[in-house]
C-alpha cells in the first residue's frame, strides 16, 4: 500500500507567504501538482514522459480544504495518492499535515491525459507499468464535493491581459494562477476579517498570451464567493468558488 501513495515533506519559506504570515493560496496549490508529479515521476509517467511522448496531464477540478494554513516556518507533508481511474479521467486526493501529524486538510483533483499534438485523450492504461490503475487506493478524503457556481453580475470586477507571467511550459494560463485571479476579486480588509478556507475549480477552455480576461465575482448569502474567469465573447474558462 505504501508504494501506492506518495508523500513529500516541505517547510514553509519566507517568500512564500502572504499578507498573513501564512503559505500563500497559489503556492500550496502548486505545490499539490508538484507533489503529484513526483508520485507520477516514480512510476514512470511523471512530466519528463508525458512531454516525451507528445502528452499532456490537464487539470479539470481542484478542491482545497483547509482547516488551517502552514504558517512560516513550518514544516509539514503532503501525501498523494490516486482513487479512481475512468476513461482518460483519474481522481487524485491529497492530505496535508503538521510535522506533529495533525491534518491541516484535504484537496481532491480530477485530471484528463491528453494527445496535444491529435488533441485527442489518452487512455490511463496505456501508461507504463499498468498505469494510473496499478497505483489505486479506495480511499476519498473527507471534504465534499464541488458546489455549482453562478454569477449573475453583470460588469467585471477585474480585467487581466494574460501575460508571460501568467503561463506555463504547455503555452497557455497556469491552472494555479487562476486562483490568484480569484483571490483578488476579494477586498483585503474582507480577507483579514474571514480568511478563505476552502477553494473550489473548475478548468473548461486555455487561455493564451495576450487574450483578454474579464473577471466576475459575487458574494451569496453564506458568504462565499462565486467567480466566473470570462475571454472574448463571454466564453467562461474558468470558475471558482471561495468560501470562508
Amino acid at each position: 500500500m505504501t508504494h501506492q501513495k506518495h508523500i513529500v515533506h516541505y517547510v514553509v519559506e519566507p517568500f512564500q507567504e502572504d499578507l498573513f504570515g501564512c503559505m500563500s493560496w497559489s503556492v500550496l496549490g502548486n505545490l499539490l501538482l508538484r507533489t503529484a508529479n513526483f508520485h507520477a515521476h516514480a512510476h514512470g509517467f511523471g512530466l519528463e514522459y508525458v512531454r516525451r511522448t507528445h502528452r499532456a496531464w490537464v487539470l479539470s477540478r481542484l478542491v482545497i480544504d483547509m482547516q488551517r494554513m502552514p504558517e512560516s516556518g513550518e514544516h509539514f507533508t503532503i501525501t498523494t495518492w490516486v482513487s479512481r481511474v475512468y476513461r482518460q479521467f483519474s481522481d487524485r486526493n491529497y492530505c496535508i499535515t503538521s510535522d506533529d501529524g495533525t491534518v491541516l486538510g484535504y484537496a481532491t483533483s480530477v485530471w484528463a491525459l491528453i494527445d496535444y499534438e491529435k488533441r485527442i485523450p489518452v487512455d490511463g492504461d496505456s501508461l507504463p507499468g499498468g498505469g494510473l490503475r496499478a497505483l489505486v487506493v479506495d480511499e476519498v478524503p473527507p471534504i465534499d464535493g464541488q458546489g455549482r457556481v453562478k454569477v449573475s453580475a453583470e460588469q467585471p470586477v477585474r480585467l487581466h491581459r494574460v501575460a508571460y507571467s501568467d503561463m506555463d511550459i504547455n503555452g497557455h494560463v497556469n491552472s494555479v494562477r487562476y486562483i490568484d485571479f480569484a483571490i483578488d476579486c476579494i477586498p483585503v480588509p474582507t480577507l483579514a476579517a474571514k480568511r478563505i478556507k476552502r477553494v473550489e475549480m473548475t478548468y473548461a477552455v486555455e487561455a493564451m498570451a495576450g487574450e483578454s480576461l474579464s473577471i466576475y465575482a459575487e458574494q451569496d448569502a453564506d458568504e462565499a464567493w462565486g467567480v466566473e474567469i470570462r475571454k472574448e465573447a463571454g466564453v467562461v474558462i474558468a470558475k471558482a468558488k471561495l468560501c470562508p
